[in-house]
């Protein structure tokens, strides 16, 4: 009798990994789904936990932490860094670059997407029309 094995599925990079439960990374995915050129990239939810079996260098807990963006070469950027990363990636907003490539584009990057990630976090936890802490 043949042995069944259970195979890891396949995930074509590059790859965005975001927070299916979360209505910002949600607005994230489906803003970048209209950029033309995004077709290349494979948007897969953290919730799927084959994903870290494919990759077992990611750390689940700091993808629900940050954005990961995993590259055509296997190279993981996480935060701001992911941020930039499709900043000079698409033609569209490749005009833009040059606004990142310096370091005071860096930080500007990095303090915009820590802000937005601390709102995001903040809304996983409260309730935003009632302000009350969610029961998980």
């Amino acid at each position: 009798m043949d042995e069944i094995k259970e195979e890891t599925p396949l995930f074509k990079a590059p790859i965005i990994l975001f927070d299916n439960d979360c209505i910002l990374c949600k607005r994230f995915k489906e803003s970048l789904e209209k950029i033309p050129e995004i077709h290349e990239y494979s948007f897969i939810p953290i919730q799927n936990d084959n994903i870290f079996s494919a990759f077992p260098h990611l750390n689940k807990e700091e993808c629900f932490e940050t954005l990961h963006l995993i590259d055509f070469e296997g190279k993981v950027y996480q935060g701001g860094k992911a941020v930039s990363h499709l900043i000079e990636k698409f033609p569209m907003v490749a005009k833009f670059a040059w606004l990142v490539e310096k370091d005071v584009g860096k930080k500007t990057v990095d303090f915009f997407y820590n802000a937005v990630n601390k709102y995001r976090k903040a809304l996983k936890r409260k309730c935003p029309k009632c302000n009350k802490e969610k029961a998980f």
